[in-house]
């Protein structure tokens, strides 16, 4: 639009009125006045520029229009800002600019995404206000500026300890208690529940619902995270469904990485993308493509526990049966050998007891026949101590008449009458001399 000139003669300002206003004074209508900001827009910015910025309030119009602000990507989402820009992208438009998007691998602009956009500055007097009319977007900036930051938050829970500390975590054997975090009622909800139902094993889920995309992703991912870690269950799932790289910016948050890696419970992300892995994905225990997916690790982890359990109890039973057989073995050859053992000495008592018997049956006769021989003995030393013996071989006895038997002289004195016994008879003497033995050197 050209700048308009002033028709007529030039205003010349009277005196002043009460108050101080001029009664001359140039006075312009809202339109003039809108027609001088817009031909002064105009002169300032000729051609189509390129800005960059995070998109903040997008939203959709019936009749196909798009409207967003453009702010500094250091400005929280929804947080007043110094600096904004309105933006329009009209439907005429908005067709070129979604083939570059799709072209460019499914990028979606959404509240938080930061772009670089090409466009006219135009002032729109409806409004009152300066805006942007969006004639394209840089693909590249968007998906560099992606990159680039997951590289850098990467770095820093790597330098801070975090990347690894999750997936150090040991995951339970039987993770049946599960804190569910995501959209309530979504298709990623419904086919993670699914899948645990077909499984038929007692899983408990607890959902936290969350939001998993645009502005208030951030923060409800971040709450939700801190939520099940402070809850008694053995795993946290985390999960969304598929979209474009773009859709999935709140799991590239510093925010949603720092919670999950800082979980005293093993989380497990299953968002539906098959290409791209996340910064949710690096920091967390298992990573999974998709919801279902991540619901089958779990389904197998309680599957092979089972297994396991079912494989030990078969393996006791077995063991069990083994050990039996064989103590039922040892039983039969420890019976068998008491038997024959039992029969031995049975045999051998039998046999000891037929030696006793015979042993008895000849010790009378034995007996006998030693008793006799000592009688013998007896008899031939008794024999052999007979005074009749003696006498017979000329010994006699003297006795006194008292009848004792003169052993010594002393005995007697003269005039001691004695009797002498001798082999046939008695012979009866007086003492008329006591002497002594007669000494042989004497004769």
């Amino acid at each position: 639009m050209s700048q308009s000139e002033p028709t007529g003669p030039p205003s010349v300002p009277g005196p002043p009125t009460p108050g101080g206003f001029r009664s001359g004074a140039a006075t312009l209508t809202v339109s003039e006045l809108c027609a001088r900001v817009d031909e002064s827009v105009n002169l300032a910015f000729p051609d189509e520029i390129w800005v960059q910025g995070a998109i903040s309030g997008l939203t959709r119009s019936n009749n196909g229009h798009v409207y967003f602000d453009l702010v500094e990507p250091s400005a929280e989402m929804g947080a007043t800002t110094d600096a904004v820009l309105p933006v329009a992208l009209f439907a005429s438009t908005r067709h070129l600019v979604n083939k570059i998007l799709r072209k460019a691998g499914g990028i979606r602009m959404h509240d938080g995404i930061e772009i670089r956009i090409r466009g006219r500055v135009a002032y729109y007097p409806p409004q009152g206000r300066v805006q942007l009319v969006m004639s394209l977007i840089d693909p590249q900036f968007t998906l560099g500026q992606m990159v680039a930051a997951r590289s850098l938050l990467l770095d820093k829970l790597r330098e801070g300890g975090l990347l690894e500390r999750n997936r150090r975590l040991e995951l339970p054997l039987l993770p049946l208690r599960v804190a569910l975090v995501t959209s309530g009622g979504s298709a990623a909800f419904a086919d993670f529940v699914h899948e645990i139902e077909l499984s038929g094993r007692p899983f408990r889920i607890t959902l936290i619902d969350s939001r998993v995309q645009g502005i208030e992703a951030v923060p409800t991912l971040t709450a939700a995270v801190e939520t099940a870690d402070g809850l008694d269950v053995d795993v946290v799932v985390l999960i969304r469904g598929g979209g474009s790289r773009t859709d999935l910016a709140a799991f590239d948050h510093e925010r949603v990485a720092t919670a999950i890696a800082r979980c005293r419970h093993p989380v497990l992300v299953g968002v539906g993308h098959e290409i791209d892995r996340s910064v949710a994905d690096e920091v967390a225990h298992t990573s999974a493509k998709t919801p279902t997916a991540c619901a089958g690790i779990l389904v197998e982890a309680v599957d092979d526990y089972v297994a396991r359990l079912d494989g030990a109890a078969r393996r006791l039973g077995a063991l069990s049966s083994l050990r039996l057989g064989a103590a039922q073995d040892r039983l039969v050859a420890n019976g068998t050998r008491l038997v024959a053992a039992a029969g031995r000495a049975v045999d051998r008592q039998r046999v000891e007891l037929r030696h006793a018997g015979r042993r008895l049956t000849a010790s009378p006769a034995r007996l006998v026949e030693r008793a006799d021989q000592r009688l013998t003995i007896a008899s031939a030393r008794l024999g052999a101590l007979d005074p009749a013996a003696a006498l017979r071989r000329g010994w006699t006895i003297t006795h006194t008449e008292s009848g004792a038997i003169v052993r010594s002289i002393e005995q007697v004195v003269t005039g001691t009458m004695l009797r002498t016994t001798t082999m046939d008879g008695t012979i009866a003497s007086e003492v008329v001399d006591v002497g002594t033995e007669p000494d042989a050197s004497r004769e």
